[in-house]
């Protein structure tokens, strides 16, 4: 994926037999997920905008989704398990101490000391703070640790640009 392109949520699988689908948002607020057109699909070439959308409506954690032109449970398949794909460019600017997960991943991890960790690999969010997942290997075991992401009590130095991330974090 290409920073000019960036993964807003996921086409599950098919729900019933009239075209509808699942859709997972990635998206802080879930429901925003819906003010980002146009979407790609991963492997598709078809591009979608909000007018291609008959209906939506929250299911369970996540939505359901209508398609115009996706009239029934074989064309819904063709579509369903692809990444939904926006340009970087229509998210909003960010304030200072702002980021967007996708900024983050793969960043370095390293230690006030200087010490590497690892690289993130994940971010969860506990309804408090969000969380690192970082895949360290260390002595040859690869393990997770969970990191914090507060600012600037525990990451103490973002640089976006060098993919690097200061935190006050003992392994």
């Amino acid at each position: 994926m290409n920073k000019k392109n960036i993964i807003i949520g996921r086409i599950h699988k098919p729900y019933g037999i009239f075209g509808w689908l699942h859709i997972i948002s990635f998206t802080e607020i879930k429901k925003n997920i819906f003010n980002y057109f146009p979407w790609k699909f991963h492997t598709s070439k078809d591009i979608y905008q909000k007018k291609d959308v008959i209906s939506w409506k929250k299911h369970i954690k996540d939505f359901i989704i209508l398609f115009k032109n996706v009239e029934n449970r074989t064309n819904a398949f063709k579509i369903s398990k692809q990444n939904i794909i926006i340009p970087a460019k229509t998210l909003p600017i960010l304030k200072k101490n702002e980021y967007y997960w996708n900024d983050i991943l793969s960043c370095h991890v390293y230690d006030i000391n200087s010490q590497y960790l690892g690289v993130i690999f994940k971010i969860i969010n506990n309804h408090f703070y969000d969380l690192l997942m970082v895949k360290i290997n260390k002595e040859r075991k690869k393990k997770i640790i969970y990191i914090p992401f507060i600012i600037p009590n525990i990451i103490k130095k973002i640089d976006l640009i060098k993919k690097i991330i200061i935190a006050q974090w003992i392994i």
